[in-house]
């Protein structure tokens, strides 16, 4: 899938609308760009040269009216844009493309991206679906939702009274006392159940 976004730059006049029939300017840097324009192209292998100064339609560069990039081979220079009446809109004597960052570095992010990965974490990238995860981790099955056996004493938590395992003495014999209760005595309260067995 591609989500569609403008390639070009939009420039503006004065008032912040899209700049028609504007001039702009690159050239030295520090030094006045119409006076010492760069070369410019409008291909990336610099090979089609562009002339200057550079014309807009709609707030785009364009070249016989139709809309180009344009390409240059130093990374500092200064740029000058002119509304169509010739009037200053802006001038920058000095701008760098050398120190350019469009999002700023984060410490943690740069951390992890530095760290190395072993054998055994690519490899988990690589399993099919869960139930490999489980085999390759030794994570066992869940309890299924009927059927199944369980050793031990299984609590409730919350409310209500806990089941305790059969007794090994009376194999019959499921005892229900109060939550969290380890043992299970005769309480006040307490219920016996005792199967047929």
């Amino acid at each position: 899938m591609t989500k569609l976004a403008n390639p070009r730059p939009l420039w503006l006049n004065l008032r912040g609308t899209l700049l028609d029939a504007g001039y702009i300017y690159i050239g030295v840097a520090n030094a006045d760009p119409e006076d010492q324009p760069l070369q410019l192209y409008r291909d990336p292998a610099m090979t089609v040269p562009l002339a200057q100064p550079l014309r807009t339609l709609g707030g785009v560069v364009v070249d016989g009216g139709n809309p180009v990039y344009v390409f240059f081979a130093e990374q500092d220079y200064s740029l000058r844009v002119r509304d169509a009446d010739g009037n200053l809109i802006s001038y920058d004597p000095s701008l760098s493309l050398a120190n350019v960052q469009y999002q700023p570095l984060d410490s943690d992010l740069s951390a992890i991206a530095a760290l190395t990965t072993t054998d055994y974490g690519r490899s988990l990238l690589t399993l099919a679906n869960q139930a490999a995860l489980r085999t390759a981790t030794g994570i066992p099955d869940p309890l299924p939702a009927a059927g199944g056996t369980v050793s031990g004493n299984i609590g409730r938590a919350g409310a209500g009274g806990h089941a305790y395992a059969a007794s090994a003495n009376y194999p019959a014999i499921r005892i229900f006392g109060p939550e969290n209760t380890t043992d299970p005595t005769s309480q006040p309260g307490d219920l016996w159940l005792k199967a047929n067995g």
